[in-house]
């Protein structure tokens, strides 16, 4: 580290990251917008240089989502995400697709939300969904996110219309349905907070033992990993990462981002928002990031390190803006600012692949 400008990117004058994916054995990811979605890479020459250069993998934000994929009963499209595909095997890129199953109800399709059908009807119904869409990426994609954020913040299943129409049963049935027409891509089961609140992991960890005594074929959890500068904890954060481990369940890092603001903290409540990136500020993300990919190797062994994926490529871009801090500020929760320069962010997760010391120096 050769110094910090005094900019409000709080980037680094050299930061000497070349090519950060070339640093891992597994696959370094980042999720990308596409098309006319603000932020598109497709739009970005400069972005594209980054993806080029830094990512081995690619995870599209939203077209293979439900409602993209598969917009009514008997349509489906699957034209940007082969053009989307399409740009990862020119650049020699793998694809993490997310997601098959996912609640949301912008994402959740006005057809499966009007469907009349009894139980069986319904899995027979999501059991078509998944099979049609995972035969067509079948041999085309690395791994999928088979179902998404289905447990309940403090513990219990979310109570979504899937959940409401075939209890768990759906859950376990997409990962069947999944590896019934791909025998190969790695299928995860992903969440959030599933790092941080006990109830929740614990939760994840019965769901787990179920797949395991019923044999569900799951490969590993996704660890979506919105987390904060401030929480949780280092050590919280490995205990979780062991679940997955200790049943012999490969571990991925499927959305890492840290902003800088903690909107839940008792000082930003009170009013204390940081509002520019100071080089000091920089400096202390940087230690955070590289503490956490450092607790990644240091828990996971390599032979389940399933890939470490940051939700976006450039701060502006980034959801938690828009979503978390309802657009009242700006805040810097990625590895590159907005004219796509590299931050200490960047060097944190150098130093963390490579097994220097974690530093805000």
């Amino acid at each position: 580290m050769t110094g910090v400008d005094s900019g409000s990117s709080g980037k680094t004058s050299a930061t000497g990251v070349s090519k950060l994916s070339k640093l891992a054995t597994f696959p370094v990811g980042v999720s990308l917008s596409y098309g006319n979605e603000a932020f598109s890479y497709t739009n970005s020459p400069p972005q594209q240089a980054v993806i080029k250069t830094h990512f081995s993998q690619l995870t599209a934000g939203n077209i293979m989502k439900m409602s993209y994929l598969h917009p009514d009963r008997d349509t489906y499209n699957f034209t940007q995400a082969d053009d989307f595909l399409k740009f990862a095997k020119d650049n020699g890129k793998t694809l993490h697709a997310h997601t098959l199953i996912w609640h949301a109800d912008y994402q959740v399709p006005a057809f499966m939300k009007n469907y009349q059908g009894d139980k069986a009807a319904w899995l027979a119904m999501l059991k078509t969904h998944v099979q049609t869409i995972a035969t067509h990426f079948s041999g085309k994609v690395a791994s999928w996110d088979v179902v998404n954020e289905a447990i309940n913040d403090g513990g219990g299943y979310r109570n979504s219309i899937f959940y409401q129409k075939t209890g768990t049963d759906y859950i376990e049935q997409a990962f069947i349905n999944a590896r019934a027409v791909d025998k190969k891509a790695d299928l995860y089961y992903n969440d959030y907070n599933i790092e941080a609140d006990s109830a929740k992991l614990q939760t994840l960890t019965n769901m787990l033992d179920g797949f395991k005594a019923r044999s569900v074929p799951i490969s590993g959890v996704g660890f979506q990993m919105h987390i904060f500068m401030d929480y949780p904890s280092v050590s919280t954060i490995s205990a979780a990462f062991k679940r997955a481990v200790d049943r012999n369940l490969k571990v991925k890092i499927t959305e890492l981002d840290i902003p800088i603001n903690n909107p839940f903290s008792a000082p930003y409540k009170a009013g204390d928002i940081k509002r520019e990136l100071t080089p000091a500020l920089a400096l202390a993300q940087k230690k955070r990031y590289c503490e956490v990919v450092k607790a990644y190797m240091d828990t996971v062994p390599a032979k389940l390190r399933g890939g470490v994926t940051v939700w976006g490529v450039s701060d502006p871009s980034s959801w938690l803006i828009s979503d978390l801090f309802k657009n009242a500020h700006a805040d810097w929760p990625l590895l590159f600012d907005g004219a796509y320069q590299q931050k200490p962010a960047l060097r944190g997760v150098a130093d963390g692949l490579s097994g220097k010391a974690c530093t805000n120096t």
